[in-house]
C-alpha cells in the first residue's frame, strides 16, 4: 500500500511538472506604443491624490515613508511571496529610466517593459486623463517618489501560484482613448471608482475569478467571501458589499463614510489590513460609490466575522 502511495504521488508530481508548470506563461512580448502623459501642476496634485489611492495599498513602504515597495501581507501563502516594485524615482531600482508609454503600457495590459506579466498591475478601464495624471505624479519630485536605492525584495511564486499569474491574460493596448463618466452621472462614477480602487478584487467570491476587464461579471460580484491574510497572516474574509440584510443592505451613507474613512464598521467594530481607509476620496465620490452599491443585485451571503 505504502508503494501504491508513493507511486501515485510520483505520478502526481510528474503531471504537474509536465503540464502544468509549461502551461504557466509568464513572459510576453512587450509591443512599442507612443503614448507621452500630459503634465502640468494640476495633473501631479490629483496624480498624487489617485497614487494615494490606487498605488499606495501596494507599493508604499512604512520604514522609508515613499513608494519602494513593500511585501504584500495579505497574499496567500500558497501563492508564494510577492513584493511588490520599487517606483521611486531611483534610475535603476525604481521607474526613473521607464518612459511614458512603458509606464502605460505595463498599466493598461500588465506586461512589463521586460516582458513580465504583471496582473495585479492592470487597469484596462482607467481614464487616460487618470492614467495622465498618475504618470505625472511619478515623474514629479514629490517626496512620496524621491529616489530611494533599495530593493523591495524577491518575489517567489509556487506552482499554484505561476498557475494563478497565468490564468491572468495580459489585455491588448487600447485603440481609443479611455473616457471618464459624465459627472452628473452618479451611479456610473460609483462604479467607475469601484472598478479603478480593485474593490471588487478582494470583495467578490475569489480573488482568482475576478473579471478586471468586465468587473461586474466577476464570480459573486460585491458580495463577499474572499480569503485574504491580515497583518498577523490569519485568515479574514472579505464582507459582503451588497444592498442584502447580510451586506450593507441596513446602511446609512454615513455608516458606509465612516467605515471608509474611519475604518470603523457600522457595529463599531475595527475594519482590519487589507482593508485601507480612503481619505483622499471626496464625499462626492463617496456619495457615488454607496449609491453604486446600493444598485448592484443582491446576494444573500452573511460573513462570520473573526
Amino acid at each position: 500500500m505504502k508503494k501504491r502511495g508513493f507511486l501515485f504521488f510520483t505520478l502526481v508530481t510528474i503531471i504537474i511538472v509536465v503540464v502544468a508548470v509549461p502551461a504557466c506563461k509568464m513572459q510576453y512580448d512587450p509591443k512599442k506604443v507612443e503614448y507621452v502623459a500630459v503634465k502640468d501642476n494640476g495633473e501631479i496634485q490629483e496624480g498624487k491624490r489617485l497614487a494615494v489611492l490606487m498605488c499606495a495599498p501596494c507599493h508604499y513602504n512604512e520604514a522609508t515613508k515613499k513608494f519602494s515597495g513593500a511585501l504584500l501581507e495579505n497574499v496567500p501563502g500558497i501563492v508564494g511571496k510577492v513584493y511588490s516594485k520599487n517606483i521611486t524615482q531611483h534610475p535603476t531600482k525604481g521607474i526613473a529610466s521607464y518612459t511614458d508609454a512603458e509606464l502605460a503600457y505595463l498599466i493598461r495590459t500588465g506586461i512589463g517593459r521586460d516582458g513580465k506579466l504583471m496582473p495585479y498591475m492592470q487597469k484596462p478601464n482607467l481614464a487616460n486623463e487618470d492614467l495622465d495624471a498618475i504618470i505625472a505624479f511619478l515623474r514629479s519630485d514629490d517626496e512620496l517618489v524621491k529616489p530611494v536605492d533599495i530593493e523591495s525584495g524577491k518575489t517567489k511564486y509556487t506552482v499554484v501560484g505561476k498557475l494563478g499569474i497565468s490564468r491572468s491574460k495580459p489585455f491588448q493596448w487600447p485603440s481609443e482613448v479611455i473616457g471618464k463618466p459624465d459627472k452628473a452621472d452618479r451611479i456610473a462614477i460609483g462604479k467607475y471608482l469601484v472598478d479603478n480602487l480593485l474593490c471588487y478584487s478582494c470583495h467578490s467570491k475569489s480573488v482568482i475569478s475576478v473579471n478586471k476587464k468586465f468587473p461586474e461579471k466577476s464570480k459573486g460580484y460585491m458580495g463577499g467571501g474572499s480569503k485574504l491574510k491580515d497583518r498577523s497572516r490569519s485568515t479574514i474574509v472579505s464582507p459582503n458589499l451588497t444592498a442584502n440584510t447580510t451586506g450593507i443592505g441596513n446602511w446609512t451613507e454615513q455608516d458606509f463614510v465612516k467605515a471608509m474613512r474611519a475604518g470603523i464598521s457600522k457595529d463599531n467594530s475595527i475594519i482590519t489590513y487589507p482593508m485601507p481607509t480612503y481619505n483622499e476620496l471626496t464625499d462626492t465620490e463617496l456619495s457615488a460609490i454607496f449609491a453604486y452599491l446600493k444598485t448592484i443585485p443582491s446576494i444573500t451571503n452573511k460573513i462570520k466575522k473573526k
